[in-house]
């Protein structure tokens, strides 16, 4: 009787050794590269994704330092025209009508602040290149890239900011760099 318990203890270990060594193999034979079979056809490059190319960019370069500059300069006065105000607010001899005008004023800011970089936002989404929108109550300018305005592009622009404005569309002024 125990050499049958032995027998069926050997001819289990036998069949998952062979188990492993078939799992072993086929392993082997699917990720094996230059093996038996070959998945997926080899591919040399000499490029490197991510290297830097080099284009005659001049114009995309000036209208990019363009919009740097006027997005830096709108930003100085937009924190220029908020410390003024916040100076009117904490300035001690200045009357409750003044401090309460100077603090409606520094609210209205924040929200155009927030309304043009949310426009800017969408208008580059949309055309996908850069814009600089300038907002006030009653009037919307955006600057464009050159080469960038078409019938499809103005439609768009329009759109967007008739739907986050109150500017009517005939204050609404496009303009393309030279």
């Amino acid at each position: 009787m125990k050499s049958k318990i032995i027998g069926r203890k050997q001819l289990l270990v036998g069949a998952l050794v062979l188990s492993l060594g078939a799992a072993v193999f086929v392993n082997w034979y699917y990720t094996n590269p230059k093996g038996i079979q070959q998945t997926e056809p080899e591919v040399t490059s000499s490029v490197n994704l991510g290297d830097a190319q080099y284009v005659n960019s001049s114009a995309v370069e000036e209208s990019s330092d363009y919009f740097t500059s006027a997005q830096l300069n709108r930003t100085k006065a937009h924190d220029n025209a908020k410390e003024q105000l916040e100076n009117i607010i904490s300035a001690g001899e200045t009357d409750d009508d003044t401090k309460a005008l100077a603090q409606e004023r520094l609210i209205k800011i924040s929200e155009q602040i927030k309304l043009e970089a949310d426009i800017e936002n969408l208008i580059t989404a949309q055309i996908n290149n850069l814009c600089l929108v300038t907002l006030d109550s009653e009037n919307a300018e955006v600057i464009l890239p050159k080469g960038t305005v078409n019938d499809d592009v103005l439609i768009k622009i329009k759109d967007i900011i008739l739907s986050k404005t109150s500017v009517s569309a005939q204050n609404i002024t496009i303009i393309e760099l030279k």
